[in-house]
């Protein structure tokens, strides 16, 4: 009897030991499990809207100005860009005919896309789409190590388009900041002489026609091409939208911890909005005098006679017409810093099976600066040129899109958001691409022409 109960006392022992060892085990596999997809990395991020700096860890302001007016910064840069130019196309810019050009768009270019090269170069990328608007295209590109037969392909077609731009970076996803800018430095030394800049990814359908409207009146883009319609004298106009249908059928596009940035609301919307303000005020006098004078002699001499309803239907036509000349013959100042695309906030990948796993020493914070999309984006002049200067103060980040929203960040440049700068392919019809300023999704060449070469007999590309 002694020896039974002792028997079945260690068997209830050891079936104990298993249990427990069996709970342990799966309690040390759940954290190796919780901590692989970043839980409790979360917990030790820092919050970023009151924290927040990035090396280098003071105000750049002074040094970025001693840079740009060719003076030695008493502080110096933290991160500078020691690539060589293999092709420099240092001519590219120069033509006696124009002083400043109105856009040049840098395509961000894989080496061995050759043939989405000729598709844009016969499409979007034409430099002489609109003969009045001087303009150029460049394709930046890295270096595959060792294929001399690929770099031979190369030289023969930057000798053919005079359109290429090689750096000896390796061509890599993880190297596109390093691409992005190479291309701000070749721009800055060789190409400063354009307003607007616009970086595009090889596989982008872009319409140049409202890249020019976009950037003519930004913050307006595209309300201000929908004509107003009468309903009669005495009603108020309703704006005529021939795209809502269309809109309304579309996506909404969302994402877990994303955020994508309501226009009106950003604070750069109204920054914009004063730094125009002069502008219109110049208009003023002009604007009061075309409302009230009559068109021509006869309206003159007739004026006294018109009957209230008249009087009102001419000065109802007047208003619609200052407005549209208000709004097409708008100008931004040369000095406006402008960064423009789909803009983001969002959180890092903390879970490292990610391809955008960022770790705690990398970036120790729980939230992005507002940051636009890689794949399109405009910049002016006087943001290129801050930009450019505020990254050799800024600590190398490995994803072009966040550096150049810490970029921004320190410069003191807010993103602007506009919904038509699309990050995603949007679904295509003959009549929903009229607004679009750029669509990612087209690594296909020949649908890119097809798409293109529809919009363009359409009025659109």
């Amino acid at each position: 009897m002694y020896c039974l109960l002792h028997t079945c006392f260690h068997s209830s022992l050891r079936l104990t030991s298993k249990t427990k060892l069996t709970y342990i085990c799966i309690c040390i596999g759940l954290i190796i499990l919780l901590n692989y997809f970043g839980a409790f990395t979360h917990l030790f991020e820092i919050t970023y809207d009151s924290n927040f700096v990035y090396p280098y860890e003071g105000d750049v302001h002074e040094f970025v100005n001693a840079l740009r007016h060719n003076r030695k910064p008493t502080v110096e840069p933290i991160n500078e860009y020691k690539y060589t130019f293999l092709i420099d196309n240092e001519q590219k810019c120069v033509d006696p005919a124009y002083n400043m050009f109105r856009v040049v768009y840098i395509v961000k270019s894989a080496i061995e896309n050759f043939e989405r090269r000729l598709a844009i170069r016969n499409s979007w990328g034409y430099e002489k789409r609109f003969f009045d608007v001087p303009s150029r295209t460049v394709f930046m590109l890295g270096v595959h190590p060792y294929d001399d037969e690929l770099q031979t392909k190369v030289r023969i077609e930057a000798a053919k388009y005079k359109d290429i731009i090689q750096a000896d970076f390796i061509d890599s996803y993880y190297n596109n900041t390093i691409k992005t800018m190479m291309a701000f430095k070749w721009l800055v030394k060789y190409c400063s002489n354009s307003k607007f800049y616009m970086f595009v990814d090889d596989d982008i359908y872009v319409s140049v026609k409202n890249v020019l409207r976009f950037i003519r009146n930004p913050t307006n883009y595209p309300d201000y091409l929908k004509e107003p319609k009468k309903i009669d004298t005495h009603k108020k106009r309703e704006i005529k939208d021939s795209d809502k249908m269309e809109e309304l059928s579309d996506d909404t596009i969302t994402q877990k911890n994303v955020h994508a940035f309501d226009r009106k609301n950003l604070s750069v919307y109204e920054k914009l909005k004063r730094t125009l303000f002069m502008h219109r005020l110049k208009q003023d006098f002009y604007n009061k005098t075309l409302y009230t004078l009559p068109a021509n002699n006869y309206d003159i001499q007739n004026s006294i006679n018109l009957k209230p309803l008249q009087e009102e239907h001419i000065k109802d036509e007047l208003t619609m017409n200052r407005t549209k000349r208000q709004i097409f013959d708008f100008e931004l100042p040369e000095d406006v810093r402008l960064f423009a695309g789909f803009v983001f906030v969002s959180s890092p990948h903390r879970h490292k099976s990610s391809k955008w796993y960022i770790s705690l020493n990398e970036y120790p914070y729980h939230l992005w600066p507002p940051y636009v999309t890689a794949g399109a984006y405009i910049l002016s002049r006087e943001a290129l040129l801050d930009m450019y200067y505020t990254s050799l103060y800024t600590k190398y980040f490995k994803f072009d899109d966040i550096f150049l929203g810490l970029v921004a960040k320190k410069a003191d440049i807010e993103p602007f958001h506009c919904e038509e700068f699309h990050f995603y392919k949007k679904d295509y019809t003959k009549f929903n691409y009229k607004y679009v300023i750029s669509s990612h999704g087209y690594g296909n060449p020949n649908e890119l022409l097809n798409v293109w070469n529809e919009q363009k007999a359409l009025g659109n590309a």
